[in-house]
């Protein structure tokens, strides 16, 4: 009698455990679920952890014009041929200079 009990239990805690009916998803839909995610992570902008949108002002002037002091105490100009170094720090402004000695870009890094 305990067994029947005890199945009974188990059967109605799993009943109550079940949820909803939900139907499963063809491969198809779940293929453009995941379309759908990648072009959403692939589209999205880049967070701004070194104040780039308050230096767009810099893109297309001259590297030697820029007012070193107005600039994030850990940014960098980085000239068109130098060589830097690969460390990744998301609070650094980097600002790239093009072979005319212009601001080609700017980018955290």
């Amino acid at each position: 009698m305990m067994r029947w009990v005890l199945a009974g239990i188990v059967v109605i805690g799993l009943a109550a455990c079940g949820g909803g009916y939900q139907r499963d998803l063809t491969y198809r839909e779940m293929d453009a679920i995941a379309r759908r995610s990648t072009q959403e992570q692939i589209h999205r902008p880049p967070p701004d952890t070194c104040q780039m949108a308050a230096h767009q002002s810099l893109v297309g002037m001259l590297g030697a014009e820029i007012d070193r002091a107005a600039l994030p105490e850990s940014a960098r100009v980085i000239c068109h041929d130098c060589s830097v170094t690969m460390d990744y720090r998301a609070d650094r402004l980097n600002i790239d200079l093009g072979a005319d000695g212009k601001v080609t870009r700017l980018h955290c890094g």
